[in-house]
């Protein structure tokens, strides 16, 4: 135990007064002859004990309190341990208390009431009552107090005992820059606060001591400053720290900081002359944190406790710079009716608008659009309103006006603490239309499918997604022949009964070439024979043998709603429905090893319904029964899907997109992911600018001979002067939400553009709990502070101890009130 005043130890000689002033004024009576006196000689001895008693009792408690008021002003520090009560003590505790009561009730009914005469019973009484607290003090000390010490002693007898506060520390500074640091508050936001309280830390660190500062934005290896100017100067830096859009889970910022101090550890125990030598720096870990459990992954958390159980000499303290009941209106969760249209298309773009906060907001939100110069204007606004603690849709459409990357933003114009997410960056890519060939041999066969491609009232406004032709069977190879440099995006086999060899053949190289090809099986006068004859199943998805009745009629089992061709209308919670179409007449099929079953019908067999294959660089479908209505007015069609309306038409529109490459890297993604851009053989070898957020830019050299650019995250983005004198392509970062876009040098070539939008979770405003901090550094194991001075007093417990004052003041509290009690009992005036 040490004191942070010892100079006041010195009023323990107080505690001789009570000793001084009980010989020195007590009373002394004078002696009287009355004969009277002779009849009380028989109480004599018995009243001389009780009054002895009373005496000594009185006079060890006021001594004790002026020992405790001596103490609690001398301020002493116990050594780190948990001196607290645990669960079983405190219950053996209350068993005394328990035994206590019974044991004084039961004294008093069967013995101290026994005696008639009245200085008998206050004998009894006294003993009793003497007996009861002795005998409560001793049981406690043998069940409680024992147990007590020894635990305690315990842990005091760790390696991690009591420390010096001029041992000098090897501590690690972490940082969260997580988009929700970002956070205002009081002029300032989270990562300031951080930075002004890790500044005033080092101060504080004895001579000698060793910092390293990291973050959770950068994946560069941390090393220890073994100057403390250094680490000072590189906090008081503005400009090296700030909130980001990406950044990775706190977790493994923390496991590896906790990496570099058992490396060092080892490094300095080797150079003191091994496992047995001492270590002459404090281990500490300071995490600057807004405590949001976005920035932690609490289902990885085992991993990171595990760690720090192998590191007992290893200290937490967590620095809450967070603000309690924070408000934040944010817009989320973005979504594009489609990314790829045709000029003059309506495209429909849906965000949440979120609040987080116990009041009902109106949100104003904006759409702005490109000028066509880079610039972003106003184009329309919508108010929301918005329950608290909720999310409410938006949404808005606009006209996809000219052709190639087309971007813009939704934008919250309501004024919040938190501005990462007012914004959602989007762009669409503007088109020629896809040209779709639908093959039949009964044009009235093929009317259905076509209309939901290309229906006629959008073809007459020009705003139609697809140039849906027309062919015969016996067209097919020719037109393929012609079409050679400028082939079709999808070609439909809609009830074909017959092709030539020839024109199968064509169709083979136009699949590995890229193009998609769609089978549809709805009619009886299909000879399947025709479609294995010549080796159509090295490439197509499965063998038709023969066609079967469901009686009663079948339905759909999708067994693939992730796939593209049934994701849609998963996400429109459609599917339901969409497998109520009834199916009365199919084809049977054995799909071949490399394809892959969609769909099932839900007869007894479950035969394939919609199967899919690769091939080069091209996909085959098959579908195992019709999509048109032919023979409806006398219930003869083969199904009703195509009853279902809009339903059906967005499964025709989604599978001909899947067959048209509609795979193709996504134009809008979270932050931080990796971006695929398909780039024009013409365009191989060249050198793209790319435009970034923030008004930066940089030149891209297109590898020779490629097909594909692949750009992925990178840290140069933390040292923009690395990134202008080492760039590479795939070195771009991608940690900013915004919109980006690649410009060809030539003007044949369209631009290319894409955008990033932060991660959902990135704001959510829900903190950590205790429990989960425990679950995430064991119990024990950590220490919360919310100001420097709480961090100040979180840091001395953990390198001299637990300061004794709460502790000194209760006891006094007790013993004061104790001694008031038995004072007042001893000079309390009882009745003859």
């Amino acid at each position: 135990m040490s004191v942070l005043h010892p100079a006041l130890l010195l009023g323990l000689a107080l505690a001789a007064i009570p000793v001084v002033l009980h010989f020195l004024m007590r009373a002394r009576p004078k002696k009287l002859d009355f004969p009277a006196l002779r009849l009380l000689a028989n109480i004599k001895k018995q009243s001389v004990q009780r009054l002895r008693l009373r005496h000594v009792g009185l006079l060890l408690l006021r001594i004790l309190v002026l020992i405790l008021i001596v103490l609690a002003v001398a301020r002493p520090t116990l050594p780190a341990a948990n001196y607290g009560l645990n669960s079983g003590e405190w219950m053996r505790l209350i068993f005394v208390g328990i035994l206590a009561a019974i044991g004084y009730g039961l004294g008093k009914h069967f013995w101290a009431r026994k005696p008639t005469a009245q200085y008998q019973r206050r004998w009894r009484n006294t003993c009793l009552n003497s007996a009861t607290v002795v005998g409560t003090i001793l049981l406690a000390l043998l069940i409680v107090a024992w147990p007590y010490q020894q635990r305690v002693f315990a842990e005091l007898g760790n390696p991690e005992g009591p420390r010096q506060l001029n041992v000098p520390a090897a501590a690690v500074l972490l940082f969260d820059v997580s988009a929700s640091m970002g956070y205002q508050h009081e002029n300032q936001n989270r990562i300031e606060t951080a930075r002004k309280l890790a500044l005033e830390q080092v101060r504080t660190f004895p001579s000698g001591s060793k910092v390293a500062i990291s973050d959770n934005g950068t994946l560069r290896p941390v090393k220890f400053l073994n100057e403390l100017n250094a680490a000072e100067t590189r906090l008081q830096k503005t400009d090296g720290m700030r909130p980001r859009d990406a950044s990775d889970l706190l977790n493994e910022t923390v496991i590896a900081a906790i990496q570099l101090q058992n490396d060092d550890r080892d490094r300095v125990l080797a150079e003191a002359g091994g496992e047995d030598a001492d270590d002459r720096f404090l281990r500490e870990i300071y995490i600057y944190t807004d405590r949001l459990s976005s920035a932690w992954q609490l289902e990885d958390a085992s991993r990171l406790r595990a760690e720090l159980e192998r590191s007992p000499w290893l200290r937490i303290y967590v620095i809450d710079v967070g603000i309690d009941d924070a408000t934040n209106y944010g817009l989320s969760n973005l979504s594009l009716s489609r990314e790829r249209v045709v000029q003059g298309s309506l495209v429909r773009v849906t965000a949440d608008v979120v609040n987080q906060s116990p009041d009902e907001t109106n949100c104003l939100v904006e759409l702005l659009l490109d000028d066509g110069s880079g610039s972003l204007i106003k184009r329309d606004q919508k108010m929301v309103t918005v329950p608290p603690d909720q999310t409410s849709q938006i949404a808005m459409t606009f006209v996809a006006e000219k052709n190639g990357a087309f971007q813009g933003e939704l934008k919250l114009a309501t004024s919040d603490p938190l501005s990462a997410d007012d914004t959602l960056p989007f762009s669409v890519f503007v088109q020629p239309r896809e040209t779709i060939w639908i093959v039949s041999e009964k044009p009235e066969e093929a009317f259905v499918w076509q209309q939901a491609l290309a229906p006629n009232g959008l073809v007459e406004r020009n705003a139609h997604q697809y140039e849906v032709k027309m062919y015969s069977p016996q067209q097919v190879a020719s037109q393929l022949d012609q079409a050679n440099s400028d082939p079709p995006d999808v070609i439909y086999l809609l009830n074909v009964e017959l092709l030539s060899s020839t024109a199968w053949d064509r169709l083979r190289n136009y699949v590995r070439k890229g193009g998609g090809l769609g089978i549809i099986l709805g009619s009886t006068r299909i000879d399947s024979l025709n479609y294995t004859e010549h080796a159509q199943l090295e490439w197509i998805p499965g063998k038709p043998t023969v066609h079967s009745r469901a009686n009663p009629p079948a339905t759909l089992e999708i067994v693939r709603a992730d796939h593209p061709v049934f994701s849609y209308l998963d996400q429109l919670d459609a599917l339901s429905l969409f497998s109520t179409a009834g199916i009365r007449r199919y084809f049977k099929m054995e799909p071949s090893v490399e394809s892959s079953v969609l769909a099932r019908f839900s007869d007894g067999e479950r035969n394939p319904a919609v199967i899919v294959r690769s091939f080069g660089l091209g996909q085959t479908l098959m579908i195992a029964t019709a999509v048109d209505l032919t023979d409806a007015a006398r219930q003869k069609n083969w199904s009703d899907l195509a009853r279902l309306g809009w339903i059906y038409a967005a499964w025709a529109d989604q599978t001909t997109r899947f067959l048209a490459g509609g795979q193709k890297s996504p134009l809008n993604r979270t932050v931080g992911s990796p971006i695929f851009i398909e780039v024009p053989a013409e365009a191989s070898h060249e050198k793209a600018l790319l435009r970034m957020p923030g008004l930066r830019q940089n030149q891209i050299e297109i590898p020779f001979r490629s097909d594909r650019l692949v750009i992925t995250s990178s840290q140069n983005d933390a040292d923009p002067q690395n990134q202008r004198d080492n760039f590479r392509p795939e070195d771009v970062s991608f940690g900013t939400a915004g919109n980006y876009r690649l410009l060809f040098p030539s003007n044949a070539i369209s631009d290319y553009g894409f955008s990033l939008q932060l991660n959902d979770n990135e704001t959510n405003m829900t903190r950590l709990t205790f429990g989960e901090l425990d679950e995430l550094f064991g119990e024990n194991r950590w220490q919360l502070s919310r100001s420097f001075e709480e961090l100040e007093r979180s840091v001395l417990l953990g390198r001299i101890g637990i300061e004794a004052y709460p502790l000194l003041m209760t006891l006094l509290v007790i013993f004061f009130l104790s001694e008031h009690l038995v004072a007042n009992l001893f000079y309390r005036t009882e009745g003859t």
